[in-house]
């Protein structure tokens, strides 16, 4: 899950982008419809391009936080607009929404709080809080309605640096009970399959070890296919001992027909950890394939130790003609050696 504000909102993306040209258009219809109200209308046209462009900045793909090079141009546009606009008063004393570009200053910063650069805003609002009360004592309009002016807009500033820091924790927590939940589901999904495959297990064991040793308990002597069978049953616990990792049912099936066979089956695991499941299915795939594959000899398999780049190893000794497989997390690769 996303835990960066910017990506909950997504100024990147759709609605973020609607959101921000929204603003943008309604701000130039009202500095447009206040033009009477400035010395000039160059500065205002002026600083709306420059508003354009910082809202166009915060649109742009980037991680939290925001890149310093576009933060940076955003500041610089921030305040090109405010030595523009705060000279450009008709009225200083009773502006009305000729100082359009308070607020929209104000909404850019917000917005580049909620893109994870609070500090920056912040620093850019101290100048521009500083450059707008030396315009308002230059012009000598009043020093507290001026100083009143941008103290609303720190307020506004302020909100959106809580909302946004809020959000980040809230994000960022919703992150953890989801990551908690997906591990615990993992761990029951893991549970479930190793509770499953211990029951195929114990099925396994009671079809196989049952009639033997029901078999055994008999006062009759053992003929020699019982003796075979009981000898391939050995090997089958054995395995299940010296190569647990070799424990699938379809597997454990096909080593028992092959031996029956009469094909000498070695099983051998040097990794000491449970394989993935993933990768203990293309071992299990490979395995199967070579043990229906052979006619006669042997095939050794052996699980190799878990630093080693390959998973499994497997050589298929059919009388003196030799086949090596060895299983890597991505490929099987086969040799043919005579």
């Amino acid at each position: 899950m996303k835990t960066d504000v910017s990506e909950i909102i997504g100024f990147d993306r759709g609605r973020g982008r609607a959101l921000l040209a929204f603003y943008g258009v309604g701000t130039v219809a009202v500095a447009l419809l206040n033009l009477d109200k400035v010395n000039s209308p160059v500065p205002s046209f002026i600083s709306l391009l420059l508003l354009i462009g910082a809202l166009a900045l915060l649109t742009l793909p980037s991680v939290e936080p925001f890149e310093i090079r576009l933060t940076l141009g955003v500041v610089i546009l921030v305040e090109a607009i405010t030595l523009l606009s705060a000279w450009n008063l008709k009225d200083p004393n009773n502006p009305g929404y000729a100082a359009w570009h308070q607020g929209a200053i104000t909404f850019v910063l917000l917005a580049l709080t909620l893109r994870g650069r609070r500090a920056f805003a912040w620093y850019a609002y101290v100048i521009f809080a500083a450059i707008t009360i030396a315009a308002s004592f230059v012009t000598g309009q009043d020093l507290i309605a001026a100083i009143n002016d941008v103290a609303r807009q720190a307020g506004t500033l302020l909100i959106g640096t809580l909302f946004s820091v809020i959000l980040r924790r809230a994000a960022r927590s919703i992150a953890a009970i989801d990551a908690t939940r997906i591990v615990r589901a993992a761990r029951d999904a893991a549970t479930q399959t190793a509770l499953k495959e211990r029951a195929l297990q114990n099925a396994r064991l009671e079809r196989d070890a049952r009639p033997a040793l029901e078999r055994i308990l008999v006062d009759q002597p053992l003929r020699p296919e019982e003796l075979r069978a009981i000898a391939m049953l050995e090997e089958s616990l054995r395995d299940g001992i010296t190569a647990a990792g070799f424990s699938g049912s379809q597997l454990a099936d096909e080593i028992r027909f092959a031996r029956e066979r009469g094909i000498r089956i070695v099983l051998g695991d040097d990794r000491g950890t449970e394989l993935e499941p993933h990768h203990q299915q293309r071992v299990e795939r490979a395995l199967i394939a070579e043990i229906r594959l052979a006619r006669f000899g042997t095939v050794t398999a052996r699980l190799s130790p878990a630093d080693r780049p390959e998973i499994a190893t497997i050589i298929v000794d059919e009388g003196g003609s030799y086949r090596s497989v060895v299983v890597g997390p991505e490929t099987v690769d086969i040799t043919r050696l005579s």
